[in-house]
């Protein structure tokens, strides 16, 4: 349930499944909406391995895509355009108020800005503001590295800005490397034996 908080204005798209679904219904055969299907699940694909597209809000959109497809079936089994019309309206009001509920209780937990990010080679960096519903905020490094496919980025490392003496060295320790933010420049750190 508290992944929904979390997600919840960025989930929030999904009440409008059932009027694409039904626009769909009206627009595309079954063989358009098996290929809709399909490309928006091999799309989903890098998900499962822990990367995300750098373009906002892509997997929202297949996400849509692919339940509107879903619900593209569900409506063809109704003949008669009123109840396809009256059950699109009741499914996606529903949605409304069940997603609404989940981004409203997103909203009231906070927020996260990235203040600063740099590009360094085949990695990202962003500086990133965690602020709660109340107290200091949190305030971490985060490091990305792009895909074969720059379109895409995991998330590799992230470490908490503890820095009081305004060092520009911010160590990533679980992929052993050091970012010097004042020159923009990402090396490997030397182990100590």
């Amino acid at each position: 349930m508290i992944w929904f908080w979390q997600h919840g204005n960025q989930l929030f798209i999904l009440f409008l499944t059932p009027l694409l679904g039904l626009i769909f219904d009206y627009t595309l055969s079954k063989k358009a909406i098996l290929y809709v299907l399909g490309a928006s699940v091999i799309l989903f694909l890098p998900l499962v391995w822990g990367y995300e597209y750098v373009i906002p809000y892509a997997f929202q959109a297949l996400g849509l895509t692919a339940l509107s497809c879903l619900y593209y079936f569900y409506s063809r089994q109704i003949t008669r355009v009123t109840p396809k019309l009256i059950s699109a309206l009741l499914i996606g009001g529903l949605a409304y108020i069940i997603l609404a509920y989940f981004a409203f209780m997103d909203s009231m937990t906070g927020y996260q800005k990235v203040e600063k990010s740099w590009r360094v080679n085949r990695y990202k960096i962003e500086y990133v503001v965690d602020k709660g519903f109340s107290g200091r905020p949190l305030l971490t490094y985060e490091i990305s590295k792009y895909g074969l496919v720059p379109i895409i980025r995991k998330k590799v490392d992230h470490t908490v800005d503890e820095d009081t003496t305004n060092s520009c060295i911010v160590r990533f320790t679980d992929i052993q490397m050091n970012f010097d933010k004042c020159k923009g420049t990402l090396t490997e750190a030397k182990t100590a034996r």
